[in-house]
């Protein structure tokens, strides 16, 4: 077993990882004792929600007259559905009640959650972590939709802790959210280990004094025992 690459943000991936799609990024670390607590992401790290987060917001926005294209929302993964929405309406030159497209689109995804997949590779990390060292979650999502998901997936017996958009004053990449888990958890951040999926998360988790995992190189591929 390898130790973890540790990444910037710089690059893709896979061309940080040195076999992409077969790599040992998710195994257990081999310094795991040098660390006390994991933070996971939820959104693209433990679950593929982008099919429904997109349908929902997509839907939610068609509602008041926008068009919200894959390409546009894709690119701005790790960006909240408020400041989203509202760059889309200017580029389109009109205004619309940001809170409540918002609160659409949850709804959306409330009622759909159950069609909501993790990623098996992620997930079994996770499961392993857990006899190791206590896990919380540090997701920039709303409250509701992250705990629904959770609860649909079966995966909040892993954590011990959830924080989410609501619980910080600025999204990922302020560190806020990480920082907020590592003391929900009572665990130093230079002890925290991070999974992520997201340039915004992996700078957030940087700029917490964290280090982090980049999921991306190993989150839909089997994991070699």
């Amino acid at each position: 077993m390898h130790a973890h690459a540790r990444y910037d943000d710089t690059t893709p991936p896979n061309t940080r990882c040195t076999s992409p799609g077969s790599c040992d990024h998710g195994n257990l670390p081999d310094d795991l004792d040098r660390y006390q607590a994991v933070l996971f992401d939820w959104d693209g790290t433990l679950v593929d929600s982008h099919p429904l987060n997109y349908r929902s917001l997509s839907t939610a926005c068609a509602q008041w007259g926008l068009t919200l294209e894959e390409p546009f929302y894709t690119d701005r993964v790790g960006t909240s559905g408020a400041e989203l929405i509202t760059e889309l309406a200017a580029r389109s030159g009109t205004t619309v009640p940001v809170d409540d497209v918002v609160a659409a689109s949850l709804e959306i995804i409330i009622k759909e959650v159950a069609t909501l997949q993790p990623y098996p590779p992620v997930v079994r990390l996770a499961e392993l972590l857990h006899h190791h060292l206590p896990l919380a979650i540090a997701s920039g999502g709303p409250r509701r939709s992250v705990h629904a998901g959770l609860n649909a997936t079966g995966l909040q017996r892993l954590f011990r802790h959830v924080t989410t958009g609501e619980d910080a004053p600025r999204g990922k990449p302020d560190p806020s959210l990480f920082l907020l888990a590592s003391q929900a958890l009572g665990v130093n951040p230079s002890r925290c280990l991070v999974y992520e999926d997201s340039s915004e998360g992996i700078q957030a988790a940087h700029a917490a004094g964290m280090q982090v995992v980049d999921v991306r190189c190993f989150r839909a591929h089997p994991v070699r025992m």
